[in-house]
């Protein structure tokens, strides 16, 4: 599968199962429609493409990168499994063919026979017979040496010389590192195989832009050795290869990530990383990663089941909201009946009625969901399956999604939130406007942004319900200004006061001529310490307002004394 058109995210065998999860129950659209709000491409385990991105345009090293995304990791160098890797180019072709893109070419039979060589613009067309052998044609229709070549021992090679390339159409691609083996797997069948140096297969992948920032490009090289490391290790079946040059492993593009433009940068970032590995527990990890995250990675098991792997957990991706990432948010909607036809019509259902989200994994990922509906005959039917299983069937970037409902985080709101590494949690709610600003409720409390100080505000604990109990913004203390640590408790300031809060007595709001009094005699540092009781306006108009230390009372054209306590 591809992600980004300049980024592919890799796409492999299910490695995980738990969750940590919350029910959410969708509500229906308008005439029964479907909107699905998401953010991020791929599967969102480990590094995060743009993610790294970002944090390369933060500053961040390369090594720091990956040591995030992979969690309790090191980087470290290591041999490769293997001095060359054989790369899946193509499976079960009858016809191959090759044009000499530059140079010169040698086609060669593996036992060291030469057939013959050919140069710059020259094309020929390997055909497979029903006797596991092939004709090696000339565009003219002309066999090369009037005979079959080969069999199933004895494979073909295509070896460039001196600096040649050749280019396989049916690839898409060009070749002009190692050489290309087409090996005989049955009749009329055959596969094509890159055997490249194993430092020399990452010339070729073509994962990120190669102008992107060195940072970007050595982290994404430690990702792609890893995840390499471990795959070659291990071999693929089906295909006479150690690992796929498609997304189904990683996107090798061969020469053209060379000869692209700024080739010359990812060379450079290869070869500035040589041998460099993330490691776990002293073995070299498997380094997945995909083009976007939406903010925040999961952990395996959350996408693909199975059990958890120490390595692969869902982190805060701060880096992922750089205005090059294109998936940072993305929307489509569906009918009732358009989505039952694209869920594949489950148990017979015709027309979707429900949507329920039944688990969330680290990163707010659909885990599961039921969805509800009928069948044609009008009768009720009920699917439940994976978040993962809906991502493909649906054609969707991500399982990062919401169903009629938005809570992403964006703008100033998520600027912060990025700032404070996820610590307010999920989001619990779209973003409201309020006069002057917005506001969005999270696992941990809200994020304010006011629009006058062009600053946003994270309110939460004892200080978020004080300002709940007081009607929040709609209440006199408006909207919230600054929150912090002050005297060993918490000060938290509003346009309309403060509300203050320690572990020894509460939280309690203080305004007006009070606060200025408070503030004159220094607060909570003071021998006042932190107010014991909200402002209480007397009969005759006086505000009072009781602290561990004193009281402070303000009269009506008569100012404000402390007493003692």
């Amino acid at each position: 599968m591809t992600g980004d058109p300049r980024i592919a995210f890799v796409l492999r065998a299910a490695l995980a199962a738990a969750l940590v999860a919350s029910l959410l129950a969708t509500p229906a659209g308008a005439a029964g429609s479907y909107r699905f709000n998401g953010s991020g491409w791929g599967h969102g385990i480990g590094l995060s493409q743009y993610g790294a991105l970002g944090l390369a345009q933060e500053g961040w090293g390369p090594a720091r990168i990956v040591k995030h995304y992979y969690t309790n990791t090191t980087v470290a160098h290591r041999d490769p499994p293997k001095g060359r890797f054989r790369v899946g180019l193509l499976q079960r072709r009858q016809t191959i063919t090759v044009t000499v893109q530059r140079g010169a070419v040698a086609l060669r039979l593996n036992k060291g026979r030469a057939i013959e060589t050919i140069r710059k613009g020259a094309t020929r067309r390997i055909i497979v017979t029903n006797g596991k052998r092939y004709r090696i044609k000339r565009p003219d229709g002309s066999v090369v040496g009037k005979r079959l070549w080969g069999a199933a021992d004895n494979p073909l090679e295509v070896r460039p010389k001196n600096g040649g390339v050749v280019r396989v159409p049916e690839w898409g691609h060009a070749a002009g590192r190692g050489f290309l083996r087409v090996k005989i797997v049955g009749r009329k069948s055959a596969h094509l195989v890159a055997v490249v140096p194993a430092e020399q297969y990452l010339f070729g992948l073509g994962e990120v832009p190669s102008s992107w920032p060195m940072r970007a490009l050595k982290a994404q090289a430690i990702a792609a050795r890893s995840y390499a490391y471990v795959v070659v290790g291990a071999g693929r079946s089906g295909c006479a290869c150690d690992i796929f040059a498609s997304t189904r492993d990683q996107a090798y593009v061969g020469w053209d990530k060379e000869a692209g433009t700024a080739g010359d940068r990812w060379v450079d970032a290869v070869q500035g990383t040589s041998r460099q590995v993330a490691v776990h527990g002293g073995a070299v990890i498997q380094g997945l990663y995909s083009s976007s995250s939406g903010g925040y990675t999961e952990n395996v098991e959350n996408v693909w089941g199975g059990g958890a792997i120490a390595y692969l957990k869902g982190v805060c991706d701060p880096g992922d909201w750089t205005p090059s990432n294109p998936n940072r948010v993305w929307s489509t909607s569906f009918t009732a009946r358009g989505l039952a036809t694209k869920l594949g019509r489950p148990n017979g259902m015709v027309r979707v009625t429900a949507f329920n989200v039944t688990k969330r994994g680290v990163s707010g990922r659909v885990v599961t969901a039921t969805i509800k509906g009928r069948r044609g005959n009008g009768s009720a039917v009920s699917w439940t399956t994976s978040g993962w299983n809906l991502r493909g069937r649906l054609g969707l970037k991500e399982s990062r999604f919401w169903v009629n409902q938005d809570r992403q985080v964006t703008g100033r709101i998520r600027a912060r939130y990025d700032e404070l590494e996820c610590q307010p949690g999920l989001a619990r709610s779209n973003q409201k406007k309020i006069t002057g600003g917005r506001w969005q409720r999270f696992d941990k409390g809200r994020l304010y942004h006011h629009a006058g100080l062009k600053r946003v505000t994270w309110v939460r604990g004892p200080v978020l319900q004080k300002y709940l109990d007081l009607k929040a913004h709609n209440g006199f203390l408006g909207r919230p200004r600054a929150f912090g640590g002050e005297a060993g408790g918490v000060r938290a300031r509003f346009d309309g006061g403060d509300v203050y809060h320690h572990e020894a007595v509460g939280a309690f709001e203080v305004h007006g001529q009070v606060l200025q009094a408070y503030r004159d005699h220094g607060g909570p540092a003071s021998d006042l310490g932190f107010p014991t009781s909200d402002v209480v306006t007397e009969n005759d108009g006086t505000l009072v307002s009781t602290f561990e230390g004193g009281t402070i009372s303000c009269e009506p054209d008569a100012g404000c004394s402390v007493t003692p306590a």
